[in-house]
């Protein structure tokens, strides 16, 4: 009798995302690099900041392909802008292992995450996705140690006056691999909101 023979499927750990827009993420940037040193906080690159609508794990090929059709419906409202609204940390400012930039205005963000959601649920009910609810936000960085105080009162300080604007007109599926410098991230398909009657 021949030795079973096993299918493997490759994986692709994924995720849905709007991604930060070159006005903001330049501007963000250049106020970040015109900080002195902060040896525990170690910045994000631009290039890959983003609002995540739902992060899904490790998905197979084909389970992407029907996630591709039901994003291509309607997943929110038409095209709106949200407006940076302060620094923020995880778990709080004063001890924080994430550090982010939030938004006001966004509403329209929480119904596309319940639209993609519904096409998730759609494409693989069982799936590994994160179902928690959302809480839109840019991260910026992450804080290996605790932060002495004069640290904190430094990024407390970090200039977010006028700030632009972050227009959201697309939203993304998006590929991420991790390597020793970090997640890589690869867009697999992107999806333009439309307005009504388009």
């Amino acid at each position: 009798m021949g030795a079973a023979r096993h299918v493997v499927h490759a994986l692709t750990r994924a995720f849905v995302a709007v991604p930060c827009g070159e006005p903001l993420a330049g501007e963000m940037s250049r106020r970040l690099d015109a900080l002195p040193g902060l040896a525990p906080v170690r910045w994000t690159p631009p290039d890959t900041w983003h609002l995540t609508l739902q992060f899904l794990g490790d998905w197979p090929a084909d389970r992407l392909d029907a996630l591709r059709e039901g994003l291509s419906e309607p997943a929110g409202p038409a095209p709106f802008v949200l407006r940076p609204s302060g620094l923020g940390g995880f778990p709080d400012l004063r001890r924080p292992r994430v550090l982010f930039l939030q938004f006001a205005g966004a509403e329209p963000l929480l119904e596309m995450a319940l639209g993609v959601r519904r096409a998730t649920a759609q494409a693989w009910a069982e799936g590994p996705q994160d179902t928690r609810p959302v809480h839109p936000h840019l991260t910026l960085a992450r804080v290996r140690d605790p932060l002495e105080e004069w640290q904190v009162k430094r990024l407390q300080d970090i200039d977010l006056d006028n700030l632009p604007n972050l227009s959201v007109d697309h939203f993304c599926l998006m590929a991420s691999t991790l390597g020793p410098g970090g997640a890589r991230h690869r867009e697999l398909a992107g999806f333009a909101l439309r307005k009504k009657g388009e």
